[in-house]
């Protein structure tokens, strides 16, 4: 009977730090640059907030492409706070575009995928 009731306190306990766990809000996952110029660097901010119950922490995001660079807090966003992922593209070749940044971190939901698209014009 105790080892019954110890294993049912393990998974209460386990469910309750689960709940604990910090949780990614995005104000937006995607972004169209619409038409851009072959000589035009462009930049976008994601709002990212912690609507969990502890400290959110980053790992570096990671893109589909050496022309897409990500600039990440490197602090922990608390709960409530939120903070800005900038996204930089700096065109290649001309045409449509559809690049990737996936974000880690410590969240429930993690990996979250923002993606940026557009058209390169000459």
């Amino acid at each position: 009977m105790k080892k019954l009731f110890f294993i049912f306190l393990i998974f209460i306990s386990l469910g309750a730090l689960s709940a604990q766990e910090p949780m990614m809000s995005f104000d937006k996952t995607s972004h169209d640059f619409g038409k851009i110029k072959m000589t035009e660097k462009v930049s976008v901010d994601f709002t990212i907030k912690n609507i969990g119950k502890t400290p959110l922490f980053l790992s570096e995001p990671r893109s589909t492409c050496g022309c897409t660079v990500a600039s990440y807090p490197k602090e922990p966003i608390m709960p409530g706070q939120s903070s800005k992922i900038s996204v930089t593209f700096e065109p290649e070749k001309e045409g449509p575009f559809t690049k990737q940044i996936t974000i880690f971190s410590n969240a429930e939901n993690s990996p979250v995928t923002l993606v940026i698209k557009g058209e390169i014009i000459k």
